[in-house]
């Protein structure tokens, strides 16, 4: 039985130094993802957390792999929400490609049990409305979170 992963790719009007900073900084993952903060030195091995309603962990992994400006992929979990806080890590991956000064990001989530695990429910139904804040972000310059769009 092949398990489900959530794969998606956009083209984004913003050079790929720009991309990997929305994607890894904090004053930028407070605008467009769930207003959370991530915070994490993106060293192999480091923790990576969003913290979110002040300091608590929403969500939390550590760095896989890092090519800076090129991949990014850290293991993921969600601590805070009773139905996924027992499920194993999943592993989430970015990968940057340089389109003549725009970015192509896809974006990889893998390592769910089944198609029924409530971390894979709520990744591929909340991916979209994140990447849809950090294009806006990258290319207008302005915060959108469409976090108040999602269903559920």
């Amino acid at each position: 039985m092949t398990k489900p992963e959530f794969h998606y790719v956009t083209i984004i009007d913003a050079p790929v130094q720009k991309v990997w900073q929305v994607l890894t900084t904090a004053e930028f993952t407070s605008q467009y993802w769930h207003n959370t903060r991530v915070q994490s030195d993106w060293q192999v091995g480091s923790p990576v957390v969003f913290l979110v309603d002040g300091d608590e962990i929403g969500c939390e992994g550590k760095v896989l792999e890092v090519e800076q400006y090129t991949k990014l992929s850290y293991s993921w979990r969600f601590p805070r929400n009773p139905a996924c806080a027992a499920e194993e890590p999943s592993i989430v991956s970015f990968e940057l490609e340089d389109l003549d000064g725009s970015t192509k990001l896809a974006v990889l989530h893998t390592g769910f049990a089944s198609a029924e695990s409530p971390t894979y429910q709520m990744v591929s139904g909340g991916w979209p409305f994140v990447l849809a804040g950090l294009k806006t972000l990258c290319e207008a310059g302005q915060t959108r979170d469409f976090s108040a769009l999602m269903q559920g």
